[in-house]
């Protein structure tokens, strides 16, 4: 969205409404205990978003045997998709060999005490603990333990049919998060030497459930809007079919330099101590003003509660006040203001950051306007939040696998697609809270580019290993997929790459029982091998533990 037409578009805020308050202080744990919580913030997970997945209506039970194009698993990993080229090339021919190990499925033993050494960032004390809640846990010393990923080997022979050496730059692509692309990320090999690849990361992969039109006219429930994750491969078939997907991937990422914003930076915010005793259980900060919903929008940072009231002009923002020895303290708040500058700023120190607290406290905050552009403003804002995230000081040369960079062009990309910037932004991302947006959590389809020369007449091996994560649906939802896991993979989605023949392998270490598949493998007379038809776009293998195994 160009400038002119984002001021234009800040007519069409929606009603007011109460965000939500987060009224609770997180409390601080032991480093090493973060893994139970873990445990147990799975468990409420699974409960969760099983919930969440069978109130949309349509997974469960949606795979039974003899769906052409496999089940339809309520949390989808993504298919195995093509190697191809940045640029098409006629004198290149692909073979394809994909493997599918099961390797990772085989039990390994781990002792106790091995958990506990392998913990080298606790202090003797802290392994001491974990040591002694797994002693309580597995008597027996230790426990067996094994993954649901596999192992995949993609691995291609490009050869060159022309008389010259060809220069060629390969792309090869996954689905992932930004959350989990150090787990998914795949390792490059060319004749057999790992190389250097560059990272491409595409936009939200998604759409939104439920139609924006019909709640802007009904004005209830916004919660419905939400992200609506692809659930089967033909998701990514819509979305990489004609090549524009991948084509954003290569770009730029949007340049808001253009759209000029007043910046609100409130530092060094004071307030009385958290005293359950005296009625103050979480000191907050209140920011009121005035302003014009039809000419201003509000983006923040750090603020976590806050109130529209559309009717009479005013907004509200809060945060909690942080003391000395919390995690970012000292960290400013930020409020960017888009369009027609607030009016008549005031703020407020109160018990709590639940908004119909009246009970005031003593409390203040320095306070200071400048004027500047989105981009700049947007970048330092978000440069703080993606410390908290990665937990970094000095984020802008720390790189944990992805690096702020990429963090903030798709933040701008998810901004203008979902948020505020958008003509018709989604109703979750309403508040204007920078932390609110799904950048690092949502899955995308991300490139690996590499430049590689193959010479006249002659042929180089590219491979591509990575684990692979199962599709599944969760446990307590007890559908007739349940102890299943689904691997696919597509032959030709997004390539163009001209292939000779493609051929699968199965790896089953003896570890499964095959449901459901349409490779063609028959463990029980021994084919592991089987040629695919490039007629075929799409292969699935679901599987289940053969249960003579630990």
């Amino acid at each position: 969205m160009k400038s002119d037409e984002l001021l234009d578009a800040i007519g069409e805020a929606k009603d007011e409404y109460v965000q939500d308050v987060r009224n609770a202080k997180v409390k601080k744990m032991p480093g090493w205990a973060k893994w139970t919580s873990a445990i147990a913030a799975c468990l409420v997970l699974t409960i969760v978003v099983s919930l969440f997945f069978g109130g949309m209506g349509g997974n469960a039970g949606a795979g039974g045997s003899g769906h052409e194009d496999g089940s339809t698993f309520m949390s989808y990993a993504g298919p195995v998709f093509p190697l191809t080229l940045r640029d098409e090339n006629t004198s290149i021919s692909a073979d394809r060999r994909i493997t599918m190990d099961f390797e990772p499925w085989v039990p390994v033993w781990i002792s106790n005490e091995e958990e506990a050494a392998s913990r080298t960032n606790l202090t003797e004390a802290e392994k001491q603990d974990v040591l002694d809640t797994y002693n309580e846990w597995y008597p027996e010393g230790g426990r067996y333990q094994s993954s649901g990923n596999i192992i995949v080997s993609d691995t291609y022979t490009l050869s060159n049919s022309s008389e010259e050496d060809q220069t060629v730059s390969i792309l090869y692509p996954f689905a992932s998060s930004l959350n989990n692309l150090s787990v998914n990320r795949p390792t490059i090999s060319v004749n057999g030497h790992k190389i250097e690849t560059m990272l491409h990361a595409g936009s939200y992969a998604g759409t939104f459930q439920g139609a924006w039109e019909n709640w802007a006219e009904t004005h209830e429930n916004p919660g419905s809007l939400n992200l609506q994750y692809i659930e089967s491969w033909t998701g990514y078939q819509n979305l990489l079919s004609d090549g524009s997907y991948l084509q954003r991937a290569l770009g730029e990422y949007p340049d808001l330099s253009d759209i000029p914003v007043i910046v609100y930076t409130f530092t060094d915010p004071w307030g009385p101590e958290e005293d359950d005793d005296a009625g103050i259980p979480n000191p907050s900060m209140r920011i009121m003003f005035e302003m014009d919903y039809e000419k201003t929008r509000v983006m923040s940072y750090g603020f976590h509660s806050g109130l529209n009231d559309r009717e009479n002009g005013i907004m509200g923002r809060g945060f909690s006040i942080r003391e000395e020895g919390e995690r970012w303290y000292g960290n400013p708040y930020f409020l960017i203001i888009i369009g027609d500058d607030v009016q008549n700023m005031t703020y407020q120190g109160y018990v709590t950051g639940g908004w119909d607290t009246k009970n005031e406290v003593e409390a203040g905050v320095t306070i200071t306007r400048t004027e500047s552009n989105l981009e700049s403003a947007l970048r330092e804002a978000a440069g703080f939040y993606y410390g908290e995230m990665t937990d970094v000081e000095n984020y802008v040369e720390t790189d944990p696998e992805y690096g702020f960079e990429m963090y903030y062009g798709l933040l701008k990309e998810h901004l203008v697609a979902y948020g505020v910037l958008s003509e018709n932004g989604a109703a979750r991302y309403d508040s204007g809270w920078i932390e609110e947006l799904d950048v690092v959590g949502v899955d995308r389809v991300f490139w690996l580019e590499a430049e590689i020369t193959i010479p006249a007449g002659e042929s180089v091996t590219v491979a591509a290993t990575f684990k692979k994560e199962p599709s599944f649906d969760f446990h307590c939802a007890n559908t007739e997929n349940k102890g299943i896991s689904g691997y696919d993979m597509v032959t030709a989605l997004g390539s163009n790459l001209q292939f000779t023949q493609q051929i699968a392998c199965l790896e089953d270490r003896g570890q499964i029982e095959i449901v459901r598949q349409n490779f063609g493998f028959d463990l029980e007379n021994g084919i592991k091998e089987v040629t695919l038809d490039m007629n075929e776009p799409h292969y699935y293998l679901e599987v289940k533990g053969n249960k003579s195994d630990k």
